[in-house]
């Protein structure tokens, strides 16, 4: 009864409060619409209790300093209950285990000592898990984020200490000193880089895609039908799950690599006709404007081109809602499954999850080695579809865009770097003699092809892998050259030069004299002028102010030689 009268409880509370939405125990957005909120926030539908904290003095702190952060914009809704909320509550908790709590807040040569006292306790995950989770190791970053947040409060009492003294009256913070933040900070802990997830661990194979697909419709399935499955070569039954919404979810997020968080709060009307750029370079295909729920990062697009396949999974879901909701207006493309008799309120991320989990042990997908591939991880569908992405050789900045990111360093960060990739590429770049054995392309190779720019290396038909420092001999006879290389995107004019040979050789008409390549009279230029300056420095030379030999009959008299005499 008690959890049945919840939410009535709080909207009612919140009615009838006649001061601001701070002072209130329990902030919750369903039940309060003063809290303050971004148009798309995944976390409408969560609440926090800053009033746990027993100490007046504390509690009235937190709320203050929690409610200026959400209405000037500096936190979200989503952070302030998943984070700096839960922070400064156990900080709350652990000034309820101090005999003086106030000390905490009044000595500064004593800041130090309690500071490490906190850290030991936030490191404890008996102070820190709840009855339903089972305690386990707490990283260091966690514990950093605990002494962040507290260092935070306290800097933020600091600097607005005249609003504090009139807002929360005579407390214990009067005593706080600008020491006290710098003193909670040198408490966190040095996290050491952590070695980067095996590829296995964020990308979802075809083997375990394959699966997926195939256990997709079961999702579907009224309830007491049953399914069956094909896959990986045997068959198998399983119960229908009724709950296609759930099903179209998940098939969204393959089919666009979109997070959870952007997929659950979707607008209905999230379609849009594409551009006629995008539609002429689509070639008659089926393309629209995707408008999904964007509420991470502020900066980023809202909108990316989806195929006919996406649009058809959108347009199912539409008309399945048109036909349970006639002649309703629907605010969401995935509502709520229960408790929701207005539509208004989004599929949530927890049920999402959760959902998932329950059928990812129902259906038992494995990858291609052999091991579980748990449906509650989505975010391995946005590393997928990313990584596809980037092996289709799509352009980063492009890859960028279509992710949402803000740097393409975070785009990066999600394509798996996989063997058989590597191989293809290696494959796909692979160089190639006049006699058509395969040429590795040394470090030393590929500089000697942008040394100085030199454009002479770059041929119509290939490339010249001749020394920078050598002098060609050869003219234009590159084709019976032992330094010529090609590949196949050269195939086309080789052919047509190989055809117009035999043409020639056919008609027996005079092949004209090739005019010599340009590179070639350079390089015959630069040899005469190494050979002038190599002469000059081998003429003698004489002493200043005295005259050199001349020629006879220069105009100007001889010396006499020893016969004049």
């Amino acid at each position: 009864m008690k959890r049945l009268l919840g939410y009535p409880r709080l909207a009612l509370a919140a009615r009838l409060h006649d001061g601001a939405w701070r002072e209130l125990d329990t902030w919750h957005p369903r039940c309060d619409p003063r809290i303050p909120l971004r148009p798309r926030e995944p976390s409408r539908s969560v609440g926090c209790s800053p009033g746990q904290a027993r100490i007046p003095w504390v509690r009235n702190a937190i709320k203050w300093h929690l409610s200026v952060l959400l209405e000037s914009g500096a936190l979200t809704w989503s952070t302030l209950t998943n984070q700096r909320s839960q922070a400064l509550l156990r900080f709350a908790r652990w000034l309820e285990s101090l005999p003086d709590p106030a000390a905490a807040v009044r000595d500064p040569l004593q800041a130090g000592v309690l500071a490490a006292d906190f850290r030991c306790w936030a490191c404890d995950p008996g102070n820190r898990s709840s009855i339903a989770r089972p305690p386990g190791e707490i990283p260091a970053g966690k514990v950093n984020l605990d002494l962040w947040s507290v260092a935070g409060l306290m800097d933020f009492l600091d600097v607005y200490r005249p609003e504090a003294t009139r807002i929360l009256g005579p407390s214990p913070w009067d005593a706080l000193t600008s020491a006290h933040p710098a003193i909670w900070l040198r408490q966190r802990a040095r996290l050491r880089r952590r070695a980067p997830l095996a590829d296995e661990a964020r990308y979802v194979d075809d083997h375990a895609l394959a699966q997926v697909t195939a256990c997709l419709p079961a999702l579907g399935e009224p309830a007491g039908q049953v399914v069956t499955v094909t896959s990986g070569g045997s068959t198998r039954m399983m119960p229908g799950q009724d709950d296609p919404q759930l099903m179209r979810m998940l098939l969204l997020q393959i089919l666009t690599g979109r997070r959870a968080s952007e997929i659950c709060p979707c607008p209905f009307g999230c379609l849009s006709p594409a551009t006629g750029s995008a539609i002429s370079a689509a070639e008659g295909e089926a393309v629209a404007r995707f408008r999904y729920g964007q509420s991470k990062i502020d900066a980023a697009p809202g909108t990316i081109l989806v195929d006919a396949e996406t649009v058809a999974v959108i347009t199912e879901q539409q008309q399945w809602l048109r036909d349970r909701f006639p002649g309703r207006e629907l605010p969401y493309l995935f509502p709520q499954r229960r408790a929701n008799a207005h539509t208004a309120k989004p599929y949530g991320n927890t049920n999402y999850g959760r959902s998932l989990a329950l059928f990812s042990d129902l259906a038992q997908i494995t990858d291609a080695a052999g091991h579980p591939v748990k449906l509650s991880h989505t975010h391995r569908f946005r590393h997928t579809k990313l990584t596809t992405l980037a092996e289709l050789w799509l352009p980063v900045h492009v890859l960028q865009r279509y992710a949402g990111h803000s740097t393409p360093t975070m785009s990066m960060h999600y394509v798996a770097r996989r063997d058989e990739h590597a191989e293809q590429a290696f494959l796909a770049t692979r160089k190639l003699r006049v006699d058509g054995t395969a040429v590795t392309f040394s470090r030393a190779d590929h500089d000697a092809l942008h040394l100085l720019d030199r454009a002479d290396r770059f041929l119509p038909n290939g490339w010249c892998l001749l020394p920078p420092l050598q002098r060609c001999e050869k003219g234009n006879a590159c084709l019976t050259c032992a330094v010529f290389v090609t590949d196949d995107s050269h195939l086309a004019v080789l052919q047509r030069q190989l055809e117009d040979g035999h043409a020639d050789r056919a008609g027996h008409r005079p092949v004209p004299r090739p005019a010599r390549p340009p590179h070639a009279r350079r390089q015959r230029l630069a040899h005469r002028a190494q050979g002038r300056m190599r002469r000059a420095d081998q003429a003698p030379r004489h002493d200043a102010g005295q005259p050199g030999p001349r020629r006879p009959g220069s105009g100007q008299p001889q010396q006499p030689g020893p016969r004049d005499h």
